[in-house]
């Protein structure tokens, strides 16, 4: 409902999720990062499980920062910045 999606909600704002991917010396990623490494990310990092259909966004296919939109509630929905780093 309404008040634990808030909840959840303040839980995620702000957060910036880490993740790594393939990529080459030019930044481009040799996949994507989209809403399953979102959503992976999520669960891993801050301990909340959500939908793939609840995350919104493009499709990461460079390095760098990028934002994507959580879809808790029909009137709850947090941005999330994700940042996309090359693997070592």
């Amino acid at each position: 409902d309404r008040s634990d999606a808030e909840l959840a909600a303040a839980q995620i704002a702000g957060v910036v999720l880490q993740v790594t991917a393939k990529a080459s010396d030019e930044g481009r990623l040799f996949g994507s990062v989209g809403v399953a490494e979102v959503t992976e990310a999520l669960a891993s990092q801050v301990g909340l499980v959500v939908d793939r259909r609840q995350v919104v966004g493009e499709t990461a296919k460079d390095i760098g920062s990028h934002e994507f939109i959580i879809e808790l509630h029909a009137e709850v929905s947090v941005p999330v910045t994700v940042e996309v780093q090359a693997e070592a």
